[in-house]
């Protein structure tokens, strides 16, 4: 019988948001098909409360921490020399594990001073320990930069990123600006890397489906750090396109994030939307639309991984990564800068359903490469690893 590995997953953040919720399920599963169903996972999570179904859940330094702990843990962290009790909890966990692995996603960047400190505080901070450990480390899928001062930062994160066993990334400008590292690779993001694995099951499901579109979903946030004039045109598009929307089918509001700083609750609630709005898991489920219109992208992604096209409104390169990976990118505009005219006539189109479809079953082979090289490197990592102990 084979040693059971144990792997140290960093950087998970709350399943209150569903999308980073979606991206740690993602991670453990990967880790459990590279390295055997019996491997053990220890998640170090900024809200490890929020993760029940998992066994070996650790608060992360100073992110698990909420209003003024936070603050002063920040404080206190962005200097070098700060060490306290989950810091140590932190790096005996590293000494214990065959490999570590960094949770899919874009937490590595830094456009604001507030997110220079989360970075600096929290993320910097574990991958410092991982790198201290001196344990192999692969990070799964990244949206990596920008950062803010952008040299002096973005150079010590990459240097750190630089000393790992191998660093994915799932957007060409991120590859762009890691291209000095030799140990960074492109990889679709990991729900689309999960869309490969369940693919035909999925299109054989969304065959039986009608070619009607009767019922669309949306999953609206609020507008990031944009000017005035991208706010005002994001939202102006996104109520045109829902009385355009509504005109012409059913409509339903669902929820995808209710974790600190991501309330899309409340951004309902300010824009005049009331009553009762289920999460989009529970309407994926319950009462499956024909359609998702998303501006989360795992919003998007869960979507599709449940057998319903998704017309993404995308607030970073992630999202025209991941689409173009998949190879659906006519389903996905810039949500800063679209026409709801535009989108509704994508979504209304004759065959618009059988034609994603069919768009997106072009994406597997690609896909399929891009899974197999993840999975090849954490084979790796965690092999060489056991040889040096």
């Amino acid at each position: 019988m084979s040693e059971t590995s144990h792997v140290a997953l960093l950087h998970a953040y709350s399943s209150r948001n569903s999308g980073d919720g979606l991206l740690v399920d993602l991670s453990v599963a990967l880790l459990k098909e590279a390295l055997g169903e019996t491997t053990r996972v220890s998640i170090v999570a900024a809200d490890p409360s929020s993760f029940p179904q998992y066994s070996n859940v650790y608060p992360a330094p100073v992110l698990a921490d909420s209003g003024i702990r936070r603050l002063s843990g920040a404080a206190t962290f962005a200097m070098p020399v700060a060490i306290n009790n989950r810091t140590r909890d932190l790096r005996r966990i590293l000494d214990s594990v065959d490999l570590i692995a960094g949770v899919g996603g874009g937490y590595l960047r830094a456009r604001s001073c507030a997110e220079v400190l989360k970075l600096e505080a929290g993320h910097l901070l574990q991958m410092r320990a991982a790198v201290r450990s001196g344990k192999p480390t692969v990070y799964l899928p990244q949206s990596i930069g920008p950062t803010m001062p952008a040299q002096p930062l973005f150079k010590h994160l990459a240097g750190m990123l630089s000393r790992f066993s191998g660093v994915f990334v799932r957007d060409d400008r991120s590859a762009t600006l890691l291209s000095g590292n030799a140990n960074t690779l492109r990889a679709p993001d990991l729900a689309v890397l999960d869309f490969e694995r369940r693919g035909r099951v999925i299109l054989e499901q969304a065959a039986t489906a009608g070619s009607k579109v009767a019922h669309v979903a949306f999953v609206l946030r609020r507008a990031p750090t944009w000017s005035v004039q991208q706010r005002e045109k994001y939202e102006s598009s996104t109520r045109a396109l829902l009385k355009l929307v509504g005109e012409s089918c059913r409509v339903s509001i669902a929820v995808q994030s209710t974790g600190r700083g991501n309330d899309d609750l409340a951004y309902y609630r300010s824009i005049g939307i009331a009553g009762d709005l289920v999460s989009l898991k529970e309407l994926l489920v319950q009462d499956t639309p024909d359609v998702v219109v998303s501006v989360r992208l795992h919003g998007a992604l869960e979507s599709i991984l449940h057998g319903v096209p998704a017309y993404h409104l995308s607030y970073e390169r992630k999202g025209f990564g991941a689409y173009a990976d998949l190879g659906v990118d006519d389903w996905v505009a810039n949500a800063a800068d679209f026409y709801a005219e535009s989108v509704a006539a994508k979504i209304f189109a004759p065959e618009a359903i059988r034609n994603f479809w069919a768009s997106a079953s072009t994406g597997f082979e690609h896909i399929r490469v891009g899974r197999q090289k993840v999975i090849h490197a954490l084979k790796a990592a965690r092999d060489t690893g056991r040889s040096c102990t």
